[in-house]
């Protein structure tokens, strides 16, 4: 009994211990209204941030600047498009002029045939990178980015410049903060009508997420069947005007989305369509003349729960309230850190089981991926700071990300030749 009882007082200390101590940092999402059009800013409490699509011609200047500088933010680290329509990339040209990026500015690569897109690529062209499927992005303090498709996720074939098919390439990111994800993707498209059906490719590899800004504003070509029940979003994001001249939302995805029980946003009205009732927020209904008012705003420490526009939702897994679950997976570093020749990259997990551990360059390349088999509790895998092939990789910084049944956590560490 008395063995019982200082075990337990124990479990009740590190319980205390782990809920002060803040293992993960809070990401905060700002879903902005540019009328038919897209753009969201990805913001981590290290500071660092990514705009993800820029709206239209004029909306850099007209809305996103503006808005940057209400929440304090005077340049951008990093800034990602997700294809080439104006309504997606209009708006970034003015915004890397107005602001500026320090790191990289991501797309799909290849070309396009408009002046909007020559304005784009022209203004970034020092910036510009090509992305690649997989890269992870470090927003630091546990806030990453991954490229999740691109070009047609394997669906669509080479050569990627068909005007006509420039929906199905668009570039999706799931942005993941502890257990908290968010996936956003363009106007990547579901198989309807004449479009290839890439969303389901989509849905079976990222699996589960809490938000979902929903596939080009809601049209009847996005949001299939098949993607909703392999991601199960709790709360859906629709950027739409005022009044939609392309019908947008569409009442075919939205039937579909009500189906799987998800709680839509928007950014406005849109469309005269219907939703079950209870189940929908209107956000711009009288059009407020203050930026700041305008956006539909995400924040989230990375479990437990997190906030829409203000509203608390609470997320599905892990169970963070029952005793012995009292975490997810927690990462401990590696050491020694800087290191040479290896080190040991260390974490924890409640159930085990196999890991995947991917080490990322800067660039967001994975280097290494190895397959873990662990035992709940501390695993340390020792890492000699070679590629997959056994050769030696250069000094530099390094990011390792850990993807368990518990959850996700992210490191970085420093190789010194």
């Amino acid at each position: 009994m008395l063995e019982h009882n200082v075990r337990r007082c124990l479990l009740v200390l590190l319980v205390a211990v782990l809920a002060a101590t803040p293992a993960i940092a809070d990401v905060t999402i700002h879903c902005l209204y540019v009328g038919q059009a897209d753009a969201t800013l990805i913001q981590s409490s290290s500071g660092q941030t990514l705009l993800f699509d820029g709206g239209d011609n004029g909306d850099g200047d007209d809305i996103i600047v503006p808005y940057l500088a209400s929440i304090g933010v005077t340049q951008l680290d990093y800034m990602a498009v997700s294809h080439y329509h104006a309504d997606h990339c209009g708006g970034l040209d003015e915004v890397y002029d107005a602001v500026g990026v320090t790191n990289a500015v991501y797309d799909r690569g290849w070309t396009y045939t408009t002046a909007t897109y020559n304005s784009y690529a022209a203004t970034v062209a020092s910036k510009r990178q090509t992305a690649v499927d997989g890269q992870v992005i470090d927003l630091g303090d546990g806030v990453t980015c991954t490229v999740i498709a691109l070009n047609g996720n394997g669906v669509s074939a080479s050569p990627y410049n068909s005007s006509s098919h420039e929906n199905e390439y668009c570039l999706a990111l799931l942005v993941e903060c502890g257990d908290f994800d968010f996936l956003v993707a363009g106007d990547l498209t579901g198989g309807y009508s004449s479009e290839l059906d890439i969303e389901t490719s989509l849905g079976a590899e990222v699996g589960d997420i809490e938000v979902y800004q929903v596939n080009h504003h809601g049209s009847y070509t996005s949001s299939n069947t098949s993607f909703l029940n392999a991601t199960t979003p709790e709360v859906g994001i629709v950027s739409v005007p005022t009044s939609s001249s392309y019908g947008h939302p569409h009442q075919d995805p939205l039937n579909r989305m009500a189906a799987v029980g998800m709680y839509l946003y928007q950014t406005a009205q849109g469309s005269s369509s219907t939703y079950p009732a209870g189940q929908r927020s209107i956000i711009n209904t009288v059009s407020p003349t203050n930026a700041a008012a305008r956006q539909i705003v995400i924040t989230s420490d990375g479990y437990g729960e997190y906030f829409v526009d203000g509203d608390q939702w609470t997320m599905d897994e892990p169970d963070i309230t029952a005793v012995p679950d009292f975490a997810a997976i927690v990462m401990l570093g590696n050491y020694p850190n800087p290191f040479n020749p290896a080190t040991e990259i260390m974490f924890e997990t409640r159930n085990g089981g196999n890991v995947s551990l991917t080490i990322y360059d800067l660039a967001g390349r994975a280097v290494r991926n190895e397959a873990v088999s662990t035992f709940p509790g501390t695993t340390r895998w020792r890492w000699n700071g070679t590629d997959v092939y056994g050769r030696d990789l250069s000094s530099g910084v390094y990011l390792y990300r850990v993807v368990s049944l518990d959850g996700v956590g992210v490191g970085r560490m420093t190789l010194s030749r």
